[in-house]
């Protein structure tokens, strides 16, 4: 069995930001940028403003919040590229004034303006314990010398600050699949640690939206979905892209993945490393909770200094290798100039093309002569690997950490050259250098069987999630270690090198 992408293209292809719904616990208005009327509303809007949608359509927002304040945000959103900024604004309604924390942002010539429907003044945090909840948990995530440790820290201090009764940490894989490695929660809960879940959890295009919101929050599973006023935007005459919206309905399904994971509420944060998507916060809570703005703006910055901290910490373990590898290709560099045949340098001497190479079985092709070190196929097998390699046109270096899934006739000798590295030199005189790397069996724990992971009604529309996350074991086979982008980076040097010193040489 080899490793499979559990994505879900089907998932991945509902568009979840047209799905013109919020979340209860908030109201939405949609106004137009240069007027300020009210185009459309959602349909609780009655709760804040006490006038039915249907009345406040058409008017103008500076009869219901202060007009300064409204100017101020006008001119903050002039430029159309401006993010997303919370903001205090004045419910001025019967002679009474009070502040509502919103959430503001642009989208084309409408403004989107979430608003909290507790006063900002219900629930507002004193800066010093903010400051210190901070500096407590850079201090810890700080001392910790690897990811594992980092993570264990930074999945404690966001239980600290969030009050969930677990947390836990995804680090997704080169698939897409999301495997627990960090987790802290309350007794009687399941335990997830070590457990992988398919990237069809997390399907693409909602991976995609954690790239411009740092998290998403839902606070009662079984909250009423509020619509909007009118359903379709009399402006635009379209549905109200909400992709930027904290407020945005969940999708069905995932409230129903809730329940079979019997939680009530729960929120998502993003881990970013080099500007893409590394993993995820993801909280749980039995009975519904729903956070401030100031608590999420937190539990956003400890996400920025977990994303930070892993940046830092892979870096340097990443230098650190790259460094000892360049040692090692400079070595050998220096023995093939040292020495009167190529392949003896490469094969004999203290350091070999296996060791530049990361692998346990090399061959070196020439036109006249095959020659291996260390385990590799047969010199048969070795000629009708260089054949489909010539024949793909893999001109460039190629890599595959399971052969036998892209070429059928590797499944034989998977033990010794699961994985290939082909280095070109000559592909039409069958020139090339190929490293191996052997068979290593994986055993992989999932929470519930992938292959499960969304059933279908008999209609093939209508369809659930999986509902036990009880530990799958899958053994993966014919799959070698991959290679690192480090160790690529100084294979194209090899190969380069060894570019020149056949334009030099006039021979191989």
């Amino acid at each position: 069995m080899s490793k499979k992408n559990y994505d879900s293209a089907f998932c991945g292809s509902l568009p979840l930001h047209k799905i013109n719904l919020i979340q209860a616990h908030g109201v939405l208005l949609i106004v137009g940028f240069t007027d300020f009327l009210i185009q459309q509303v959602s349909e609780n809007v009655e709760k804040l403003l006490q006038k039915s949608p249907a009345e406040l359509v058409d008017t103008p927002l500076t009869d219901y919040f202060s007009p300064v304040q409204l100017a101020d945000v006008k001119k903050k959103f002039e430029d159309a590229s401006t993010a997303k900024l919370p903001y205090t604004l004045t419910l001025e309604w019967g002679g009474v004034a009070r502040d509502f924390l919103a959430i503001i942002h642009r989208k084309e010539d409408a403004l989107l303006i979430e608003l909290e429907l507790s006063a900002a003044s219900d629930r507002s945090a004193a800066f010093t314990d903010i400051y210190l909840d901070l500096r407590h948990a850079m201090a810890a995530m700080d001392q910790a010398g690897d990811i594992a440790g980092v993570a264990a820290i930074a999945a404690e201090e966001i239980k600290r600050v969030s009050g969930f009764d677990k947390v836990l940490i995804y680090r997704f894989d080169a698939d897409w699949n999301g495997t627990v490695i960090a987790e802290v929660l309350e007794e009687g809960m399941d335990a997830y640690l070590g457990l992988t879940f398919p990237a069809s959890d997390i399907p693409q295009q909602v991976r995609n939206l954690y790239l411009r919101n740092p998290y998403r929050m839902i606070p009662d599973r079984e909250g009423e979905p509020v619509g909007l006023y009118p359903v379709i935007n009399p402006v635009s005459q379209n549905f109200v892209d909400l992709s930027d919206c904290d407020l945005r309905m969940v999708a069905g399904v995932h409230v129903e993945y809730m329940r079979n994971m019997k939680i009530m509420a729960s929120m998502s944060i993003r881990i970013i490393k080099d500007d893409l998507l590394w993993g995820l916060f993801s909280c749980h809570h039995r009975t519904p909770r729903q956070l401030s703005f100031e608590t999420c703006a937190v539990l956003e910055f400890l996400s920025n200094i977990l994303s930070a901290r892993i940046t830092s910490l892979h870096n340097k373990e990443r230098f650190a290798a790259l460094t000892r590898l360049q040692e090692v290709h400079a070595k050998l560099v220096e023995q093939v100039y040292q020495a009167d045949d190529l392949v003896e340098a490469l094969t004999t001497y203290p350091v070999t093309v296996l060791n530049v190479l990361g692998a346990e079985g090399a061959v070196i092709l020439s036109e006249k002569r095959i020659d291996t070190i260390g385990k590799t196929p047969s010199k048969n097998d070795i000629k009708e690997l260089v054949l489909w390699l010539y024949s793909n046109n893999f001109a460039q270096l190629y890599q595959h950490d399971s052969l036998a899934s892209v070429y059928d006739e590797a499944a034989g000798y998977a033990s010794v050259a699961s994985g290939v590295l082909s280095l070109p030199l000559n592909p039409e005189k069958r020139e090339y250098i190929i490293a191996f790397r052997p068979e290593v069996l994986q055993s992989i724990d999932w929470g519930g069987d992938p292959s499960t992971a969304l059933t279908f009604d008999k209609d093939n529309i209508h369809y659930h999630p999986r509902s036990s996350f009880a530990s799958w074991q899958q053994t993966v086979k014919r799959t070698a270690v991959a290679w690192k982008s480090y160790e690529l980076e100084v294979a194209e040097s090899f190969r380069n090198f060894l570019l020149e010193y056949k334009l030099r040489k006039h021979s191989f």
